[in-house]
């Protein structure tokens, strides 16, 4: 069984040696000496978003929109002055922006489908 798990971990992360996303295998988490998928980004916004959704939607809370849209700026601002301006960010501010914006996109779906919810018949 262990064989299949890292058969299949192998396969995953291998693609290239470099993550899907962005392609820069620096910005990717490496475990086992395997390069993952994605960047810390895009790995920490899915994660957050997962958590994130399943919370919200057992609890039923409900915060405000505009500091759910307030967790998602600093990805954005981080990701343009990236793109726009050359400033590099590290690893660990990736990871953080993008557990903001996970939990804000999250948060603003989880409200979106409770408000449909609401609304059925």
């Amino acid at each position: 069984m262990s064989k299949i798990i890292a058969f299949l971990v192998y396969r995953f992360s291998h693609i290239g040696e470099i993550p899907i996303c962005n392609g820069i295998a620096e910005r990717a988490p490496h475990f086992m000496g395997y390069c993952f998928l994605l960047c810390y980004r895009c790995t920490f916004i899915i994660l957050a978003f997962l958590i994130t959704l399943l919370i919200f939607y057992h609890k039923k809370v409900k915060l405000p929109i505009w500091l759910l849209i307030l967790c998602m700026v600093p990805m954005i601002v981080d990701g343009s002055l990236q793109t726009f301006f050359g400033v590099m960010s590290e690893n660990w501010r990736r990871a953080l922006t993008g557990s903001f914006f996970g939990f804000g996109l999250a948060g603003l779906i989880a409200i979106l489908y409770m408000h449909m919810d609401e609304r059925t018949f």
